[in-house]
């Protein structure tokens, strides 16, 4: 069952795509939704227009694909161009992976198929990039999510009733001073929580609070009724719920990243964002869950097209959120075989 993902971007996305589909497949199920849209034993004019990265020899072998496909359905195709309708079809790719689309004329008229389509990875391709994890603490109590400060040497851990402080000190965290969360309001079910660097300390976000915390002279937060807007991501709980909502998106999501949606269009629940160094391209980490294990694993993706190996990891993710680090995302799971939480830093390596 498909659950989170994780975006990176070089720049970067995490997050999960549609299941891969065979050039054949994609074809023939783009030139059936073409035809239904043609009178039958209809002739027509065909062109493709390739805007992917995918080499050229890929766009012709569509095209013989997609044409396979349109006679099959009784379509014949005209050796010129000046016979209707007019059939174009268009390869093209975005954060989002490949997209297929039909563009159909006739006259004035104007019909249009379109098709998202994951391509495999080619069998002789080896991961471009490998997934990292580091593992930073571990507790009993749900972690919402982690805070790094003073060059990675102190953490805040937001949890339901606190924020406590650690100290880096001989390669372990060492426990330092906590506040605890007086809030206006119980959290929801499956509580979800996020914490950011202020220039004056720091601020908690939960659904239905904001909280405005002091690191000087002693560790101080105080949260009031509301849900303010988070400056880095323009977005905002909504109270009682574990879901967010926005002004530039229309309902509730999950998570947002790079301008797409958490649980839209394919992509899993969570998503978050990450600078990476292996290249310019948009990279989506995925995560999925199997129901027999209830873990999870990620695997990182060059828009649909798979660029690292799995990850697999203890249990289910539980939060995933970006990092004040660059090349650094929050992973929190919930482990399987401890019960407890476990608050991790997911990154990249180039792959030689």
């Amino acid at each position: 069952m498909l659950r989170v993902a994780f975006a990176l971007s070089c720049g970067l996305l995490a997050m999960a795509r549609l299941n891969a589909q065979p050039m054949p497949e994609a074809a023939a199920q783009l030139a059936s939704r073409t035809s239904s849209l043609l009178p039958r034993h209809a002739t027509v004019s065909l062109e493709l227009q390739n805007l992917s990265a995918r080499p050229a020899a890929d766009g012709a072998n569509f095209r013989s694909l997609f044409e396979a496909g349109l006679r099959k359905a009784g379509i014949e195709i005209a050796s010129g161009a000046a016979a209707e309708p007019r059939v174009r079809i268009t390869l093209s790719e975005s954060a989002r992976g490949m997209q297929l689309v039909t563009d159909i004329t006739s006259g004035e008229n104007r019909q249009v198929a379109m098709l998202p389509w994951s391509p495999p990875q080619s069998a002789g391709e080896k991961p471009r990039i490998t997934l990292t994890k580091k593992l930073l603490w571990t507790q009993p109590e749900p972690i919402l999510d982690i805070l790094l400060l003073d060059s990675n040497s102190q953490m805040l851990v937001l949890s339901v009733s606190k924020v406590a402080s650690f100290r880096l000190s001989g390669g372990n965290w060492m426990p330092g001073a906590s506040a605890s969360l007086v809030l206006p309001r119980p959290v929801p079910r499956d509580p979800r929580g996020r914490i950011e660097r202020t220039p004056d300390g720091f601020r908690a976000y939960l659904p239905g609070a904001t909280c405005a915390g002091a690191l000087q002279p002693d560790l101080k937060i105080t949260c009031a009724p509301g849900n303010e807007t988070w400056p880095d991501a323009q977005v905002r709980w909504i109270t009682d719920r574990n879901v967010l909502e926005s002004d530039a998106v229309k309902g509730p999501f999950y998570t947002t990243a790079q301008g797409l949606v958490g649980g839209a269009e394919g992509w899993g629940s969570d998503i978050a964002s990450i600078q990476g160094t292996c290249g310019t391209a948009i990279i989506a980490a995925l995560i999925t869950t199997s129901a027999a294990t209830d873990r999870d694993s990620v695997q990182a993706y060059q828009n649909s097209t798979p660029l690292s190996d799995a990850l697999p990891l203890p249990g289910p993710v539980t939060a995933l959120w970006p990092a004040e680090t660059p090349g650094q995302v929050t992973l929190v799971i919930r482990n399987a075989q401890t019960g407890e939480y476990e608050a991790s830093r997911l990154g990249l390596a180039c792959s030689q």
